[in-house]
């Protein structure tokens, strides 16, 4: 962003976008398209919608996060970690997400990549390495990771992506189901076509936001092995 500019590049994807989205529905379906068919915007009525809307990313980022990344990616999904790692094989459901996806960040290491790496884990926790743990193992690598600059550059990159990605897939799902029920009120063929585009956005964005995740895992112990001896 530039420097006039108030907001953080992360704030106003992941924030101001997400708001946005979950607005625009809100305005469709509760306040008859007002603020889309408003013709007549000043510069204090526009700032004051960014601001409510920047307000309500902040506020969908909780569940947000607490949904779609604590249950979804880490627990009906298995943690990237314990993916690249190959603590755990990819089950069908996340052979399946790689694919959709295209994302090459969703798939095990090499296995002579898995081996080094595993073992400098171990021989640095004190543990064995089938007693690996993937949350340990992120712990441990990410300070070494993070100590190399062009690493952390490539790594706020990626939870930028990520956290923008994962917000708007919320965004979305909770505008899929208001104007689900708008439609189901109303029977409007134009509500059921934008249920259809943000049921799309939802999925399609949460794919992203799996590619992104992983990719940031995976860069972590990418790094790791490359600077720890």
């Amino acid at each position: 962003m530039k420097d006039w500019f108030p907001l953080a590049s992360y704030e106003f994807y992941a924030f101001l976008t997400t708001g946005m989205v979950a607005l625009a529905a809100y305005d469709r379906v509760f306040m008859g398209s007002a603020l889309a068919h408003e013709q007549h915007w000043t510069i204090v009525s526009g700032v004051f919608w960014a601001v409510v809307a920047y307000l309500v990313g902040q506020i969908i980022a909780m569940p947000s996060a607490a949904l779609l990344e604590h249950v979804v990616a880490r627990r009906i999904l298995r943690p990237p970690s314990e993916i690249v790692l190959g603590i755990h094989p990819p089950r069908r459901r996340e052979r399946w997400l790689a694919a959709l996806s295209g994302a090459r960040e969703y798939q095990p290491f090499p296995v002579p990549n898995q081996t080094r790496i595993m073992g400098k884990l171990a021989t640095g926790l004190n543990v064995a390495s089938t007693a690996m743990d993937g949350e340990a193992a992120f712990v441990a690598a990410f300070p070494h990771a993070r100590g190399v600059a062009d690493t952390a550059t490539r790594l706020d990159n990626f939870i930028n992506q990520y956290g923008m990605c994962r917000n708007v897939s919320m965004a979305a799902i909770i505008a899929t189901a208001m104007l689900a029920y708008a439609s189901w009120q109303t029977h409007d063929r134009m509500t059921v076509t934008l249920m259809i585009g943000a049921a799309v956005l939802a999925i399609g964005l949460f794919l992203r936001f799996i590619k992104f995740y992983a990719a940031y895992t995976r860069e972590v112990f990418r790094t790791y092995d490359k600077v720890v001896s």
